[in-house]
């Protein structure tokens, strides 16, 4: 069994293992799945992992996936991820994972069968003695694993499972599907009550046309990913991290329609001076303000953003 080759990294205390082999760990307690956003139902399996783990003194572990399989399967579709790759593995660190396993989804891997996917990776590569799943949780070609099969085939493979229930927010489960209903209406007060964090984009600085400088209120114009989720447009109030610093920020995504310029995504930095350009900056969504609207005249425009930035500084972030 060959499922691309292990490589090992450290990324402080967890490690990284990209690819699959036989006997990559000699025991482990896994968890599995995509883990977009990485949300309280997700840290719900991730919890649960580190209990049995340290109840049987072996390492907790989570088996996820990359590239995304609809990035595979359905390659003409955009993809709409809440976390990328490097953000998904911080957050496994931040959950005391031991270890995350990035088994690389191909074309070839999604028509491994169910049963084989627990023969070869769960049972021989990763010595599974206990497996932590969602009550909904499928793998496997056409989605044939499921919760009972584990059972079904745990009990001759020398592991057990156990299955987590869904944590509930507001009256309905908590899944990775609402919580991009959430962004795509705006509302990231409630997806961030379903992550369990508040929403964050990072992108580097690049130069724009200098529009805000003119208008009194320079703006960093960011580079996000094509595949991470972007709030619905509007004005944010954010919390901005660049390098050495973290400071308040008025965000506007969207057509800038008064002066017919083209979607973006800009932020104003509140009691801030130096230069950004092609640095990283983390952006921590707080609330949204208002939607975007075009303006009769630039003077109208400038009365409007002195009133999102008094309101961004105004806003308590502890609410």
């Amino acid at each position: 069994m060959q499922h691309g080759r292990a490589i090992y990294r450290e990324r402080e205390s967890m490690k990284v293992i990209h690819g699959i082999r036989a006997d990559l760990l000699p025991a482990s307690v896994i968890t599995l799945g995509m883990f977009d956003g990485v949300h309280r139902g997700h840290q719900a399996l991730l919890a649960s992992c580190r209990r049995h783990a340290d109840r049987l003194g072996l390492p907790a572990v989570a088996l996820t996936y990359a590239p995304h399989p609809s990035q595979v399967l359905f390659p003409d579709k955009p993809v709409r991820l809440l976390t990328l790759l490097p953000e998904k593995i911080d957050c496994f660190a931040h959950h005391a994972m031991d270890a995350v396993v990035i088994a690389e989804f191909t074309h070839a891997f999604s028509l491994l069968p169910a049963e084989s996917f627990i023969g070869d990776i769960i049972a021989t590569a990763l010595h599974a003695r206990v497996v932590v799943v969602g009550y909904r949780t499928t793998f496997g070609h056409a989605r044939g694993g499921t919760a009972e099969l584990l059972h079904a085939e745990g009990s001759k493979l020398g592991f057990t499972v156990d299955v987590v229930e869904p944590v509930e927010v507001a009256g309905a489960p908590v899944s990775s599907s609402r919580i991009r209903a959430c962004l795509d209406e705006g509302d990231v007060a409630l997806a961030a009550e379903l992550l369990g964090y508040r929403y964050q984009l990072t992108g580097m600085v690049l130069p724009g046309d200098q529009r805000g400088r003119t208008l009194g209120f320079p703006t960093a114009n960011l580079d996000i990913s094509a595949e991470k989720i972007l709030p619905a447009d509007g004005v944010y109030v954010v919390d901005a991290c660049v390098p050495g610093t973290k400071c308040r920020g008025a965000m506007f995504i969207g057509n800038r329609a008064t002066f017919a310029r083209p979607r973006s995504v800009e932020i104003h930095l509140l009691d801030f001076a130096g230069d950004l350009y092609n640095q990283p900056l983390t952006v921590t969504f707080l609330a949204r303000m208002r939607e975007v609207r075009s303006f009769a005249s630039t003077n109208e425009l400038i009365k409007q953003i002195r009133q999102d930035v008094a309101q961004a500084a105004a806003y308590n972030s502890t609410k």
